[in-house]
């Protein structure tokens, strides 16, 4: 593919041009898994897996701009990126050691959040997701999937709790099976613009990817009739171009949402809570029963909630990151300190 093709435009080339790569090519990475990383835009047939290894590769996922060194098979640059999805690390529960990000996919235009009919909305993992998505930069939807599963008392009830979940995104249901709701997508897929998708395993993304491609680029499982619950059939990232000209990225099935310094996306998910807040009577308001509070009256009693539970988990995990900043600071001074000493003349 040519770069324009892969999203490249003339912010990209400003961007480029700064970044000291008279020597590089630039390439999209494409695809991330055990194998290697592989590009595109450089030379290099779409799919067709380059392998490289070095440092400026570790923490690149798919979708990132960088600059490739041809002739060492090298990524020698990463260009910054304008959005990326990012969520808590697994484990970092456990282990607060572990509190980290977890890069999915960078450099995306939409994010499409998707939804199962065939188990209904869940407006907690919905809210969760959102928070993400906005987080990330890109512009979020919602997409209900399995509409064929439904009656149109139960899609009606549905899109009226996604709707809910998320004041002003976009709601839309589609089936992979009849095609229905496909073309509100295809607006969202013009040429080089990029899409991602996130969403539980067993939601519908490999086959929704298929459907959208018009044919068979990502494996799809069956449900687990026990829990209803999907297996993981997308195990890797991948860019995929698609016949319009837009570019989707599909990502591994995600069962724990774990947020991650996510501020702004909060705001941004809860509008209404956001636009009352300025009216409260402290401009430090936790929405808890302080005097002359706004969003108390003026948010529904479940969003509120919700906002509020959200905002603790975030309070909670900026608290553990500042006490591992402070360990760390400690360990460090005192490492210093044995090193003076070990240096100190005797005598």
């Amino acid at each position: 593919m040519q770069q324009r093709e892969l999203g490249w435009d003339d912010a990209w080339e400003s961007t480029w041009a700064a970044a000291a790569t008279d020597h590089l090519i630039p390439a999209r990475i494409t695809r991330i898994d055990k194998g290697g990383l592989s590009v595109d835009g450089a030379g290099v047939s779409f799919g067709r897996q380059l392998i490289v290894a070095n440092k400026e590769a570790r923490d690149a996922v798919v979708g990132d701009w960088c600059g490739l060194n041809p002739d060492a098979a090298r990524i020698e640059v990463r260009l910054p990126r304008r959005s990326v999805l990012e969520r808590r690390s697994p484990g970092a529960d456990r282990d607060d050691l572990a509190l980290s990000a977890k890069a999915v996919a960078a450099n995306l235009d939409h994010l499409l959040v998707l939804q199962p009919l065939d188990t209904g909305v869940n407006p907690a993992r919905l809210v969760r997701e959102l928070v993400i998505a906005w987080e990330s930069g890109a512009r979020p939807a919602v997409v209900l999937t399995k509409s064929d599963q439904v009656d149109a008392t139960q899609l009606a009830a549905a899109r009226s709790a996604a709707a809910e979940a998320a004041p002003g995104v976009d709601v839309v249901a589609v089936s992979n099976l009849t095609g229905s709701g496909l073309d509100e997508l295809r607006p969202l897929l013009a040429p080089g613009v990029t899409v991602a998708l996130l969403g539980a395993s067993g939601a519908g993304k490999s086959s929704l990817v298929n459907a959208l491609a018009g044919r068979r680029v990502a494996l799809t499982g069956n449900v687990r009739e026990s829990d209803l619950r999907g297996r993981h059939t997308t195990v890797t990232g991948q860019l995929l171009a698609l016949s319009g000209g837009g570019l989707l990225i599909d990502t591994p099935g995600i069962r724990g949402v774990g947020l991650w310094q996510a501020w702004d996306g909060l705001a941004l998910a809860f509008p209404e809570v956001t636009s009352a807040a300025r009216s409260c009577r402290f401009e430090d308001c936790a929405h808890q029963g302080e005097d002359g509070c706004a969003a108390e009256t003026a948010v529904s009693t479940e969003r509120l909630e919700q906002y509020r539970s959200l905002a603790d988990e975030l309070t909670r995990l900026d608290e553990q990151l500042e006490v591992r900043s402070r360990d760390r600071q400690r360990e460090t001074n005192q490492r210093a300190r044995r090193k003076a000493q070990r240096r100190r003349p005797r005598g």
